[in-house]
C-alpha cells in the first residue's frame, strides 16, 4: 500500500515562499484580521486546496474548545422514525462542520446514562436526546454541568430544558376527530404503558376529542407492554373488539405494525369495516393489505429547529427554547 504523507503547514509555506504562521492565519479565517494581502491568502488557500490538506481536528479542538461532534441519542435507532432523523441530522449537520455521534438507549435509562456520559467523555460539543422514562434527575446534572442539550420526541414539562417536539394532543385530537367524522362511534385508542409526555398528550388529545362530542362513556383506552406488544396485544385486541370497538387510533408506528399483524390472525372480522389510525407512515403499511391513515410528524423542520437551538446553545451558552410543532394527517382510508 502507497504511504499517503500528510501534509502541514510547514508544507504549504514552503511551496508559497511564506511562514506557517501567515498560512495558520489564512486557513483559520484571520487573514483580514492580521492584515494578510488579499493575492498572497488566495495563493496559500489555492495551494492548500491542490495539495488536499486535512486540518488536525484535534489539534483545533485544543485551541477552540470544541471537536465540531454532537451527540445523538434515541430511544432505538432501529425505529424507522429515529433512522429517519439520524440521517436527516448527519445531512445537515455536516453542511454545518459537524460530525454526529450515534447511539441508542434501548429505553433503559441506566443504559442512556452510559452512552450519554461516554459520548461527554469524547468531548462532543452538544447533545440531542430522546429521553427515557427516569431520566429527570440524569438531564439535570447535564445541564448543571454546562452540557449543552436539547430533548426531541419527548420532553419534562417540570424541567428547564430545551426541546423540540410534535404537538402530540393537537395531532390526537386531530386523528380522533377524523374518525368520528367519517362515521367511527366507537374509536380505542392503543398506547404504551410508559409515563412519558408524549405518550400522555396524545391519550389527553384522544380524550378531548371524544369528550367534545359527548362520547366520554365510550372512552376506551388501550396499554400495550413496550417489550412485548404483540403479546399484549393479541391478548387485548380481541376483547376490546367484542366489546364494541370500532376503530383504532396507535399511539406510535411499532405500535401500529404489532396491532395490525394481530388483526390480521383475527377470525370472523372484516378489516376493512375498521378504522385505523396511526403516527408516522412505515414502509411495511406499503406491504400490507389493511389501509392506515396517519399523522405524519414534520422530521426534518423538527430536526433542524432541534440543531440550531443546539448549535445557539454551543455558541452562547444555554438559554432555553421550545418547540411544538403541527402533524399533517395523510388519509388513506376512511369509510
Amino acid at each position: 500500500m502507497a504511504y499517503i504523507k500528510k501534509i502541514s503547514l510547514k508544507d504549504i509555506a514552503a511551496v508559497a515562499g511564506v511562514s506557517p504562521a501567515l498560512v495558520s492565519f489564512v486557513l483559520n479565517g484571520k487573514g483580514k484580521e492580521y492584515r494578510v494581502n488579499e493575492d498572497t491568502a488566495k495563493r496559500i488557500l489555492d495551494i492548500a486546496r491542490e495539495l488536499n490538506y486535512q486540518p488536525n481536528l484535534a489539534a483545533r479542538s485544543l485551541r477552540s474548545g470544541r471537536t465540531k461532534t454532537i451527540g445523538l441519542v434515541v430511544s432505538d435507532i432501529s425505529n424507522p422514525f429515529f433512522s429517519q432523523l439520524a440521517r436527516l441530522l448527519e445531512d445537515e449537520a455536516t453542511k454545518r462542520g459537524y460530525t454526529v455521534l450515534f447511539a441508542s438507549s434501548d429505553e433503559d435509562v441506566n443504559k442512556m446514562s452510559r452512552v450519554v456520559s461516554s459520548l461527554v467523555n469524547r468531548g462532543v460539543d452538544g447533545l440531542i436526546i430522546v429521553p427515557c422514562e427516569g431520566a429527570e434527575k440524569y438531564m439535570v446534572s447535564l445541564i448543571n454541568n454546562n452540557i449543552p442539550i436539547v430533548l426531541f420526541d419527548r420532553y419534562f414539562p417540570e424541567l428547564n430544558i430545551s426541546y423540540v417536539a410534535l404537538n402530540n394532543a393537537s395531532a390526537a385530537y386531530m386523528a380522533t376527530k377524523h374518525l368520528l367524522a367519517a362515521g367511527y362511534t366507537s374509536p380505542c385508542i392503543v398506547a404504551y404503558d410508559i409515563d412519558l409526555i408524549h405518550m400522555k398528550e396524545r391519550v389527553r388529545g384522544y380524550k378531548q376529542a371524544m369528550e367534545e362530542v359527548e362520547k366520554k362513556r365510550y372512552i376506551n383506552i388501550v396499554y400495550l407492554k413496550r417489550n412485548a406488544l404483540k403479546k399484549s396485544a393479541e391478548r387485548i385486541l380481541p376483547k376490546v373488539i367484542d366489546g364494541g370497538v370500532d376503530s383504532f387510533l396507535f399511539g406510535t408506528n411499532m405500535i401500529s405494525l404489532a396491532c395490525l399483524y394481530v388483526l390480521r390472525e383475527m377470525p370472523n372480522i372484516s378489516l376493512n369495516r375498521i378504522g385505523l389510525v396511526g403516527f408516522d407512515g412505515n414502509p411495511v403499511f406499503d406491504f400490507l393489505d389493511i389501509p392506515i391513515s396517519y399523522v405524519q410528524q414534520p422530521v426534518a423542520m423538527l430536526m433542524q429547529k432541534a440543531l440550531e437551538i443546539l448549535l445557539d446553545n454551543i455558541s452562547n451558552g444555554n438559554s432555553v427554547q421550545s418547540v411544538l410543532a403541527d402533524g399533517e394527517f395523510r388519509s388513506n382510508y376512511l369509510r
